[in-house]
């Protein structure tokens, strides 16, 4: 073949080595910025070209995760973060521990409502003992199998609303709010709570479990038969 062939592959094969390089090389870091993506984690110690979802969990307009599938969430949230904390030095401390679990409220109601039954906005949600009684992504797949007894469910809900209950009369404190906003800021969260407790007892209690779990007659189960519900507590007398 001629040395003008050659010449023509040889151009070629340099444009096709030129533009993967390009591309490679001169278009890389180009991932979507956080701009109107909000995460959970302090916006200061995230770099500007980060992702702009975190943790599984689509955010609201206030940058509490999953806000969107509670108004009264993001609005309680907003009571607390459009303020400045001036009394005490745990008030953004509380803050964050606040965000957390409302985080954990609104994206279990997420999952537990989710069409195919997923675990998504909550798989990345860590484990906090002083708020949870397990990690609640393992709740949610218990709650999904119908393998969540009704007590378990009761217990980690009283002690979500507790700590809920704490925080926000510490960060009344640290935030100079008045009686009346005191007041507003602790309706919103019960508001919250029992949307939440509501969604998951008709998720998590109700119906047979699923898959291949199989309970035995000296088991814990989820479901309570009806032939017992009306039965009274047992007090040790006969």
């Amino acid at each position: 073949m001629s040395t003008f062939f050659w010449g023509i592959i040889g151009a070629v094969i340099a444009l096709f080595i030129g533009l993967t390089a390009f591309f490679v090389v001169g278009r890389a870091d180009t991932r979507p910025i956080r701009q109107n993506f909000k995460g959970s984690a302090d916006e200061d110690e995230r770099d500007s070209n980060e992702e702009g979802f975190y943790g599984g969990a689509v955010t609201g307009t206030s940058g509490l995760p999953c806000g969107r599938v509670s108004v009264e969430a993001e609005q309680l949230y907003a009571m607390f973060s459009s303020r400045s904390m001036t009394v005490g030095e745990e008030g953004n401390t509380d803050l964050r521990d606040l965000k957390d679990l409302l985080s954990k409220l609104t994206c279990f109601k997420s999952d537990l409502m989710s069409p195919g039954q997923t675990i998504t906005a909550v798989k990345e949600l860590g484990f906090a003992t002083h708020m949870d009684i397990q990690p609640v992504a393992d709740l949610t797949g218990r709650c999904f199998a119908k393998l969540v007894p009704e007590r378990d469910l009761s217990i980690q809900f009283e002690k979500w609303r507790d700590f809920g209950l704490d925080m926000i009369k510490r960060l009344c404190t640290a935030s100079s709010m008045s009686e009346l906003e005191a007041s507003q800021a602790e309706r919103l969260f019960f508001l919250v709570w029992n949307d939440v407790m509501n969604v998951a007892q008709g998720t998590c209690l109700q119906g047979p479990p699923k898959g291949i779990f199989k309970t035995g007659p000296y088991d814990p189960v989820a479901n309570t038969p009806d032939s017992i519900k009306e039965l009274r507590p047992y007090d040790g007398l006969y």
